[in-house]
């Protein structure tokens, strides 16, 4: 998905999690009516970023649409035989900057950190040698359902 068409769906968005948040902020602890809130989501980083697939893909709805930098799957497998690649190449970590929750949509600001365990020349992003560290910001739109993300949206706006 390009900058724009992601920035203009996040001001579509924008409104609904604004109102969302202020429910929280005014002591609302439920759950969203999509299933999934901030501790889920923080349980959700921490199982990506330990590598367990059983912990992070349980997250996942089964026709999940993944929309990422230069990637766009269509299914739970697609996602998971891209990360147990990248995984195998690199080790690559989270660290949750910011989490806006609504109803049926989160949205997250994120660092990620891509360390390469090998060279791998046709990396999505570019090539990327053995040691070398990729540091990048993300905004992160995840649509949930019945307890599970089915469609997230990604994309880089800095390199760190």
């Amino acid at each position: 998905m390009d900058r724009r068409a992601f920035g203009t769906a996040l001001l579509t968005t924008g409104a609904g999690l604004q109102a969302a948040a202020a429910g929280a902020a005014e002591g609302a602890c439920r759950k969203p009516a999509g299933g999934l809130g901030e501790q889920d989501f923080r349980d959700y980083i921490a199982a990506f970023n330990r590598s367990d697939f059983a912990g992070f893909s349980k997250y996942y709805a089964e026709n999940v649409e993944f929309e990422g930098r230069g990637r766009h799957f269509r299914s739970r497998a697609e996602v998971l035989a891209f990360y147990r690649e990248v995984k195998s190449r690199m080790q690559e970590t989270i660290e949750i900057k910011d989490i806006i929750v609504g109803d049926t949509d989160m949205v997250a600001n994120i660092v990620t950190r891509l360390e390469a365990e090998r060279d791998w020349p046709e990396f999505v992003t570019g090539p990327i040698k053995k040691g070398e560290i990729i540091l990048s910001e993300n905004f992160v739109w995840y649509e949930m359902k019945g307890g599970k993300f089915v469609h997230i949206r990604s994309a880089n706006y800095r390199r760190l």
